[in-house]
């Protein structure tokens, strides 16, 4: 089974970028969208991301998605209303289908930071609390999936561990992601964790336990990510 994935198109600002990138690619099994498809709030835009793949590649397969902090909380219904049909949000939430004969499970979460930014402790009351219960969904959610599914995968936005922030200032990685999504993930060692948001990083694939991580953010990878899994031999 092959997946893309990518995250951080920012649509229109990386929209060129991201259809050379699918250019030459055979259609996939499975496409993963891990936050900040849009710019700024800019609902409007997530199906011109959706016209990209489907230009492109067709849409004999299933998309999947997760929110990320560019897809603001307030249009984040509206942007499920424009996409429904054509692609899967999964907003702290999770799905099973059944691929290739193989039953994949995902996790999709936004994910949580170590440090609320300036912004969000402003304008997002008691979001510091709001980050504690996604990391604990999360692995609820994953444990709950564990009997019913051959593969699961963690999809979310802001990183879970420091070593997909290489290439970043680590002292800036409380902005980044969370410690709490590296536990969840060591605690429930999904197959697959996909993450985005880290625009400059320069290793972009790492292990917590069996668990293989990748960040995909387009700025940082210049590529779509493919990733085979296998039941057998899982992520590769």
């Amino acid at each position: 089974m092959k997946l893309y994935a990518i995250a951080d198109v920012h649509y229109p600002r990386f929209s060129e970028e991201f259809a050379e990138a699918l250019a030459n690619l055979p259609p996939p099994d499975l496409f993963l969208l891990a936050g900040d498809m849009v710019n700024r709030g800019s609902a409007e835009e997530f199906p011109n991301v959706l016209d990209i793949i489907t230009d492109t590649l067709g849409c004999d397969f299933p998309v999947v998605s997760c929110f990320g902090n560019e897809e603001y909380t307030e249009v984040r219904k509206h942007i499920q209303k424009l996409v429904r049909g054509r692609a899967i949000i999964l907003d702290e939430q999770s799905t099973i289908m059944e691929i290739d004969n193989t039953k994949v499970g995902i996790v999709g979460t936004q994910g949580s930071l170590d440090k609320p930014t300036t912004w969000q402790r402003k304008n997002m009351p008691g979001i510091k609390d709001e980050f504690g219960r996604r990391a604990d969904r999360a692995e609820m959610l994953l444990k709950r999936i564990l009997t019913k599914t051959d593969i699961r995968i963690l999809l979310m936005h802001y990183s879970p561990c420091i070593e997909t922030c290489e290439g970043e200032n680590r002292r800036a990685f409380a902005w980044l992601g969370s410690r709490k999504f590296y536990t969840v993930i060591a605690n429930t060692q999904p197959d697959l964790a996909i993450h985005g948001h880290v625009h400059n990083s320069v290793i972009h694939e790492t292990k917590i336990g069996a668990t293989l991580v990748k960040n995909v953010a387009l700025p940082a990878v210049g590529k779509v990510t493919e990733v085979e899994l296998d039941f057998a031999s899982r992520a590769r």
